[in-house]
């Protein structure tokens, strides 16, 4: 197994562990009615994003997996700044599995980074 091609199935892994702890809080009954909502939205993309990690070797795959990362570490920083989002405002690491999710986003950025390179790399490189 090429190293691009690992890169991207753990990049999978932890798009997928991100999408099911937004679940598990949606399943909690966690936060507000629209944060639920969003919670559930992140579950599905999560998943997809896995799946398409898992069964192609393009670009899009880890670029949509940083995407779907990104996005959620956005709305961990704004659901505690300000008024929040989407009618939600948290403090600190207090909620439920916050640091845990901080934690394999941020990684998914860095393993899907590498992955990105590590894919362009494959791409570009003569064929024999």
């Amino acid at each position: 197994m090429d190293r691009a091609r690992l890169l991207r199935l753990v990049g999978a892994a932890l798009v997928l562990l991100g999408g099911a702890l937004h679940l598990k809080l949606q399943l909690d009954d966690y936060g507000t009615e629209s944060i639920g909502r969003a919670f559930a939205l992140n579950a599905v993309a999560s998943g997809l994003v896995a799946a398409y990690l898992v069964l192609r070797d393009d670009l899009l795959g880890p670029l949509a997996g940083m995407a779907v990362s990104a996005g959620s570490l956005v709305a961990f920083a704004l659901s505690r700044t300000g008024d929040g989002i989407l009618d939600f405002r948290e403090t600190g690491f207090d909620a439920p599995y916050s640091a845990l999710t901080v934690a394999v986003e941020g990684l998914a950025l860095v393993v899907l980074a590498g992955a990105t390179v590590a894919t362009r790399r494959v791409t570009s490189s003569p064929q024999s």
